[in-house]
């Protein structure tokens, strides 16, 4: 209970002690995929470890957000989970079932002996000397504090960093705006076979001509989007028996603010009205669909990027589209520019650079996708050195590093951020935070925790080789294969 006063119409909240959760040699803050990797791999190398997490479940929007596609490099931890999935039927061609996944990641967290608290926010920073000592939490059993000697933000927003008074920068540099958020849903019913023989599938398998027809003809009432993202398929639930179950990513909220909560309730209401929209309009209109029914919508909302925290490097757009190598590396990722149009249907696979003082249009590999092109079209996309059309050339594996530093925020020390917070601008972070690249980063934050904790060094003065003699140990691809990593003898 609080006194009721008030300052200018603001009620004060006096000072008051909070009771302390415990004293963690680990403190990792968000259960997303990231969060468990970092929980995870912090434990394994003997710390000890919390877990906070606001959702009733790990993984995140891999899990409650629906998003059952965990792609980009299988290494790690992340390796290990999609191996324990197949065991459980949980996981084919990269389709994940997220209620089987839930259980993996809470078996994974406790065989580890991760100390893991859910349902409780992290809403404030304790900061010593530009050192974080730990956070605070909200829960059902109140405001209370946990301390701990090194602290990972996976919250997605970066909320422990922003609040210890880290550097940030969040939405498009021109005028701030985020990328568009997503309500995934699940359709059950469907004739999967059916539709792949259609005239549809094979020659409009984006639905771009049929959604162009639809809002032209009345039969959406607006451009929720111009494209379908993806489908995935449930493993382990019925297949070719005209009873597949379909997660789709469709859905859109454009203008979003995901850092406030008027615009996340918006987004929620918006998204279910958006599934109940496209569940019906496909039902109609897509062959094998016929008898399809909307099984549910997300729990958790697919927010793609809010704040980036700045770190020792911040990854630039044109490290993508040049496929660029750090000798700090502590993962890599495949996956190109990945935009979801901030104020407008259509995705962007394309970024906007000066290359040898021309202004280009580069593509990483997958720029051909983009359902937004820029001035010139087709024509106009270059690769990342500035070359055109048939001159263009792209690596046999294109991939490029995540190095440490982004990982390591400015200014405040033994703390790690892990995520779609990490320290990149506005184009490359749209490339690397799918869920896979997420989780490694999250390994390679828990495991630098715990050796910064061994070498007795701030996290940002660890040593990298000695961090990735141990990331490979664990598993992780650091391109090692493709290259040599200075200072590291792969051979051994």
């Amino acid at each position: 209970m609080i006194p009721h006063k008030q300052n200018d119409g603001r009620i004060i909240d006096p000072a008051r002690e909070l009771g302390c959760i415990g004293k963690y040699d680990v403190l990792v803050v968000g259960g997303g995929m990231a969060g468990t990797g970092a929980a995870v791999s912090a434990a394994r190398l003997g710390c000890k470890t919390m877990l906070i997490e606001r959702e009733t479940s790990l993984g995140g929007l891999a899990t409650i957000g629906l998003v059952n596609i965990p792609l980009d490099f299988s290494c790690g931890i992340g390796k290990e989970m999609l191996s324990r999935l197949d065991q459980v039927s949980g996981h084919w061609h990269r389709n994940s079932d997220p209620e089987k996944h839930k259980l993996i990641l809470d078996r994974m967290t406790k065989e580890a002996g991760v100390d893991l608290l859910l349902h409780s926010y992290a809403v404030d920073s304790i900061v010593s000397g530009g050192e974080i000592k730990g956070v605070v939490v909200e829960s059902k059993s109140g405001r209370q504090a946990v301390l701990a000697d090194r602290v990972v933000d996976s919250s997605g927003d970066g909320d422990a960093a922003f609040f210890a008074g880290c550097e940030y920068k969040s939405g498009r540099p021109s005028d701030g705006m985020n990328q568009a958020c997503s309500l995934e849903f699940r359709l059950g019913g469907v004739d999967w076979d059916l539709y792949l023989e259609s005239d549809l599938k094979k020659n409009d398998p984006r639905w771009i001509k049929l959604i162009e027809k639809a809002v032209a003809d009345g039969a959406m009432p607006y451009m929720i989007e111009n494209h379908l993202n993806w489908v995935t398929h449930l493993p382990g639930r019925p297949q070719h028996c005209k009873m597949d179950e379909l997660s789709l990513c469709f859905a859109h909220s454009r203008n979003c603010r995901p850092l406030d909560a008027r615009d996340l309730t918006r987004m929620y209401l918006e998204g279910r009205e958006q599934a109940d929209i496209l569940w019906r309009f496909i039902k109609k209109r897509v062959p094998g669909f016929e008898n399809c029914y909307l099984i549910d919508t997300a729990t958790l909302l697919g927010v793609r990027e809010s704040r980036r925290i700045t770190g020792e490097y911040v990854m630039q757009a044109k490290d993508i589209a040049q496929w660029r190598r750090f000798d700090d590396v502590i993962t890599m990722s495949g996956h190109g520019y990945d935009l979801h149009n901030p104020d407008g249907p259509g995705n962007i696979k394309w970024a906007e650079m000066e290359i040898d003082g021309k202004q280009c249009y580069a593509i990483c590999h997958t720029g051909y996708g983009s359902s937004w092109l820029p001035p010139g079209g087709l024509d106009a996309l270059t690769d990342g050195f500035g070359r055109k059309g048939k001159d263009m050339k792209f690596p046999d594996l294109p991939c490029y590093d995540i190095p440490y530093r982004c990982l390591v925020p400015l200014k405040i020390d033994n703390l790690l951020v892990a995520g779609r917070c990490l320290s990149a601008d506005f184009m490359a972070q749209s490339g690397c935070r799918l869920v896979l690249a997420c989780m490694n980063m999250g390994q390679a934050a828990g495991t630098a925790a715990a050796l910064s904790l061994r070498a007795r060094v701030a996290p940002r003065k660890l040593d990298r080789i000695t961090l990735q003699n141990q990331l490979l140990r664990d598993g992780m691809e650091l391109g090692q294969k493709q290259r040599r990593i200075p200072g590291l003898d792969t051979n051994k």
